[in-house]
């Protein structure tokens, strides 16, 4: 990342929301950087937002040896601020996050962790504050089920394609994918409508109509 970024991520981070990222890459025209609804906090008190790590489930429906190699070494290589996301191709009886993934990925700071098929553990990981987004929960183990087989690769979760380094910025609304080329422009725009509507919040908190704010603010 650029210095320019990193210091818009941490000027963000305090703010930040899905809902006015949205916006803001819809602004810029990008219409298709939600992911599916069913993806939802294990706590919905939790914030996600950091650029992504990426790795790839393949199904499998026998034993494998040294199956969770790739993933181990992901993990181990995560660092402060990132998110880790793992795709399965909505396949829900995967399930390659829990408990242990956490308790490392938080000690290396990582921000948190997305994925559209499963996770496990959820009393332990909303325990220690670990921000964790899944398309289910299951109790279920990825040995029998999935293999991560490649990382630090494009994926695709619902209709968006998430490249390692795009920024992730999910919350209880959901879930948003910012393109890292257009990250500094997309957040510098959504840290102007996240001010533009506090000030249209106190307008119409003081009595004003809400099409007068509407009139004055442009925002909704």
């Amino acid at each position: 990342m650029t210095d320019t970024l990193t210091a818009l991520l941490e000027q963000a981070r305090p703010l930040i929301a899905a809902a006015p990222v949205s916006d803001a890459l819809d602004q810029h025209g990008f219409h298709h950087q939600i992911l599916p609804p069913n993806i939802r906090p294990a706590d919905d008190s939790t914030v996600l937002f950091g650029p992504a790590r990426t790795g790839s489930y393949e199904p499998i429906n026998s034993f494998v040896a040294n199956i969770y190699d790739l993933e181990i070494a992901l993990v181990d290589d995560l660092k402060a601020g990132e998110v880790c996301v793992l795709g399965t191709s909505g396949n829900l009886a995967i399930g390659p996050w829990g408990e242990l993934l956490s308790t490392r990925a938080r000690y290396l700071g990582a921000a948190g962790f997305l994925s559209d098929g499963a996770a496990r553990d959820v009393v332990a990981v909303r325990a220690m504050g670990f921000p964790m987004f899944t398309g289910a929960l299951s109790p279920a183990d990825t040995q029998h089920r999935g293999m991560m087989t490649r990382k630090d690769v494009t994926i695709r979760i619902g209709e968006t394609d998430i490249a390692p380094g795009d920024i992730i910025v999910g919350d209880v609304d959901g879930v948003v994918v910012v393109p890292r080329s257009a990250a500094a422009a997309v957040l510098a725009t959504a840290l102007g409508k996240i001010t533009g509507e506090r000030h249209m919040r106190a307008d119409i908190e003081g009595g004003m109509t809400l099409a007068d704010a509407f009139r004055k603010h442009g925002l909704l």
